[in-house]
């Protein structure tokens, strides 16, 4: 009998990848693959550009472009995918791709639905909680507290506090603890990690609950998206797929179309190693 091989899980990095961070990548890509504990082959992918983040209207439409293309491009060669990114076009790439598809905000959301009743999701820094509490509202949220269920951090990390806690987590802790421990006193059940550097760093170095308080959880987004995909995977074998009328597929032209757009941004990789 020959053996089934593992899937492949392609987890979209929403950055290009500065090298300056490499310590950050390395940390990812070691924690995604202990995530997938034997269970699939994990793939770390960058996408092509840069757009500057996602906190302005015109920056977030060119990071979803970014990461519909990288998607687009890992496809074939994917059995799902994971958008490693709480600011995640979820329904627009699932709609694009053949392979089950979740994200963060998706994977994160699907699961306090049935863990929790009074979650709150915190964030890395002021200007995001508007957008997530968007995505939160759009994705039909359940399981999170009512008033103000999006919080942050504040002063706002920075990509080198996080490459700086990969070995000494101690500050950034301390600092997203905090804003936890007032989400507890207003009444929070658990804590999801709005952040997809920080949750990792955050299971690698032993922070699971708020401190002082062991009865409140403090959940690891992406293993809450890993696990999704997973499932997503086993229900597309089963023959349960995103609905056709839901999710409408480009085809003809409008794939052609999309696809060679999408080309023209991961061409850029290509062009500037």
């Amino acid at each position: 009998m020959i053996a089934e091989r593992p899937p492949v899980i392609t987890w979209i990095e929403a950055t290009p990848g500065d090298p300056a961070l490499a310590g950050t990548w390395t940390m990812l890509a070691e924690e995604v693959e202990k995530l997938a504990r034997g269970r699939a082959v994990t793939r770390l992918r960058h996408v092509a550009i840069g757009a500057g983040g996602i906190r302005t209207a015109p920056n977030r439409l060119m990071s979803d472009a970014a990461i519909l293309a990288a998607a687009l491009e890992s496809d074939d060669d994917s059995d799902a995918m994971v958008i490693g990114c709480w600011g995640a076009p979820t329904e627009v790439v699932r709609a694009a791709v053949a392979s089950p598809l979740t994200s963060l905000p998706d994977g994160s959301v699907r699961a306090v639905a049935s863990l929790a009743r009074r979650a709150v999701l915190v964030t890395v820094s002021p200007t995001l909680v508007p957008l997530f509490a968007d995505d939160l509202r759009r994705l039909g949220a359940s399981g999170f507290l009512e008033t103000a269920p999006v919080r942050a951090c504040d002063p706002e990390s920075t990509p080198g506090d996080v490459l700086e806690a990969v070995t000494d987590p101690e500050a950034l802790i301390a600092r997203f603890d905090a804003v936890a421990q007032g989400a507890v006193r207003d009444g929070a059940d658990a804590i999801v990690v709005g952040c997809g550097y920080l949750a990792p760093i955050f299971t690698r170095h032993g922070y699971t609950h708020v401190a002082g308080h062991p009865d409140v959880p403090v959940l690891d987004c992406n293993r809450l998206a890993f696990e999704h995909a997973l499932l997503l995977l086993e229900l597309a074998r089963a023959g349960i797929a995103p609905t056709p009328r839901g999710y409408v597929r480009p085809r003809g032209d409008r794939d052609v179309a999309l696809r060679a757009a999408a080309a023209s941004l991961t061409s850029a990789r290509k062009d500037h190693p």
